[in-house]
């Protein structure tokens, strides 16, 4: 019998059944088996006598074991496992790494058996919260991290999940807490005017008319990029594509249309239609006469898509050069669903045609800045007068 000290050694370091294969026949009968974890991989360990098994599992332990893994190591399995078994997108990859390069070097460099709730909170406190990250930020640390402790343990590279003990609430009195303004998130009438007017002076330029066309549906920019031709209807167009930028390790990216919206990611239902206004066809017949062949409705001399990045690029020059503090698409989608607040379309209705749930119009798109105030001021007055 392997003497105490090393069965005690053993007994503290190894937590995997011990079997003896009494029903094996062949070479296997009567010898001794369990298996260890070594860089989160699976490892048989067999032997003649439960004697042999113990020394060799305390020369593991001892000596045989390679360098423990560290948090950085386990983020490269989990981002293997995503893409690999998970078949999640080389953009998911990317910004889990993203989030991940905000962390310490010591910590991602620390054995994850090793690391504490001390240790979080230290690099929260010193290093990550005086940066004044955004709450949503700070929350995807928060479940980065759980993820990399979980996956962990299911590795048994861990034993258990310091960020458990750790309330993401308790922190978000530490970030930036400033709002935009409601007139800073969505284009006035006046600079709709304003950007029309500057648009239509270069119809040959594609991303012109996608500014158009945005103007009169309130399309996402990922949506207006993966446009085809044959999605054009005669009253509506058919939203049911997205484009996607995949950021790739060095630096380049690559383009990926998926066959569903925003809003189906979970539950695809061949998108929705949006009416096509007359504004909104001159655009698209501007567009359908540009150079080049392509399914594509917004696309180069070459035929090629309109990368969606190259879209939004221009919309901010645009809005910086013309001096309007919003620069960005999302203005446009906002201020489309105003417009339907004012001819009398319903909360439903208006998520209908803009894509998401009733609540998600209710709390992030219906806006009530000072620019109305005047209308309201009017309408009260003359409500007065009349009386």
């Amino acid at each position: 019998m392997a003497n105490l000290v090393i069965r005690k050694y053993v007994k503290k370091h190894h937590h995997q059944a011990i079997s003896h294969l009494t029903n094996s026949t062949g070479k296997n009968k009567d010898r001794w088996k369990t298996f260890v974890y070594e860089n989160g991989k699976r490892k048989e360990i067999k032997k003649s006598s439960e004697e042999d098994l113990y020394k060799a599992l305390y020369d593991f332990y001892q000596f045989g074991r390679t360098k423990p893994l560290t948090l950085k190591d386990m983020l490269d399995q989990l981002a293997e496992y995503k893409r690999d078994l998970l078949g999640r997108s080389e953009q998911t990859v990317y910004l889990d790494r993203r989030h991940f390069s905000e962390i310490s070097e010591s910590l991602q460099n620390k054995a994850i058996a090793d690391v504490t709730e001390e240790d979080v909170q230290k690099w929260l406190m010193e290093s990550y919260l005086p940066k004044k990250p955004k709450d949503e930020a700070l929350r995807k640390q928060f479940q980065l991290l759980s993820q990399l402790f979980e996956f962990g343990i299911r590795k048994k590279a861990c034993l258990n999940n310091p960020m458990k003990y750790l309330d993401v609430h308790d922190y978000y009195r530490y970030c930036d807490q400033t709002k935009k303004q409601d007139e800073d998130r969505e284009f006035s009438e006046e600079e709709l005017d304003l950007i029309h007017e500057e648009v239509c002076k270069t119809p040959e330029n594609p991303r012109s008319l996608m500014v158009l066309v945005a103007m009169e549906t309130g399309l996402r920019s990922g949506e207006l990029a993966a446009i085809h031709v044959s999605d054009i209807e005669n009253e509506y167009l058919h939203i049911h594509r997205q484009q996607r930028i995949i950021k790739l390790d060095n630096d380049k990216y690559d383009l990926e249309e998926l066959p569903y919206t925003k809003d189906e990611r979970t539950h695809p239902h061949n998108g929705r239609r949006v009416p096509i206004t007359e504004e909104c066809r001159e655009a698209i017949n501007l567009a359908l006469n540009l150079p080049g062949e392509s399914e594509y409705l917004f696309h180069d001399s070459d035929g090629n898509p309109i990368n969606k990045d190259s879209y939004n690029l221009y919309l901010r020059r645009l809005c910086t050069r013309l001096g309007i503090v919003a620069t960005n698409n999302h203005a446009f989608r906002i201020a489309f669903n105003s417009r339907m607040i004012h001819l009398g379309f319903s909360s439903a209705e208006r998520a209908l045609i803009m894509g998401h749930a009733v609540t998600t119009n209710e709390s992030h798109y219906s806006i009530s800045d000072k620019r109305r105030l005047d209308g309201l001021k009017k309408r009260i007055v003359e409500d007065g007068d009349a009386r």
